[in-house]
């Protein structure tokens, strides 16, 4: 069934590096009948590209490490594990912000790139929206610091053989929904053993 509701107020509560907005509204029920009034906050969401670094010949992921603050009351045991990914901006498409990220957070270039999916990452609470790639790169050896000073970014950026990275997935040490998505797609389609 297509979605059905109308929205009675909207009302914008908050803009800085997100926005936060009430809506309030009604929907159409599973049985055709219409909900009371539903208030809800919600965050303006990013449109977002992200790109899981990999070199097929060397057989490496490539991950970063960046401070996070949304994790600060749940988790502060290290930096999390993560995959590139950016706001598109404006006139550009989310293949060219996936390549562009790459080049920003690892120094890598993206010789061959391979649409994964979208999807919302977070629908009761944002307007987000993430488009996801696999990206084809040549890795490196050792560790770089990497990111716009601009944007305060200070990006730990490593190589990890696939082996690597699989048992960090097995053993629950990647703990960003994006990275998980991206990888988990990875080693089930993409790598096929």
């Amino acid at each position: 069934m297509k979605l059905k509701y109308k929205i009675i107020n909207e009302k914008e509560l908050y803009s800085g590096f997100f926005k936060l907005k009430k809506l309030e509204f009604i929907h159409q029920k599973h049985d055709g009948k219409w909900t009371n009034q539903v208030d809800r906050e919600i965050f303006g969401g990013a449109h977002v590209s992200a790109l899981l670094p990999y070199d097929p010949e060397r057989k490496e992921i490539v991950l970063i490490q960046q401070f996070r603050a949304g994790v600060i009351s749940r988790y502060d045991e290290d930096y999390l594990y993560e995959i590139v990914a950016g706001i598109i901006d404006e006139n550009e498409s989310p293949e060219e912000t996936a390549k562009r990220e790459c080049i920003e957070e690892t120094g890598c270039i993206v010789n061959k790139i391979t649409p994964i999916q979208g999807y919302f990452p977070a629908p009761g609470s944002s307007e987000s929206y993430y488009h996801l790639y696999v990206g084809e790169i040549k890795s490196f050896d050792g560790e770089r610091i990497r990111g716009l000073e601009s944007e305060n970014e200070n990006i730990l950026v490593k190589s990890y053989k696939v082996k690597e990275v699989r048992d960090m997935l097995k053993k629950g040490e990647i703990k960003n929904g994006l990275a998980l998505v991206a990888l988990q797609w990875f080693f089930l389609e993409y790598l096929k053993d």
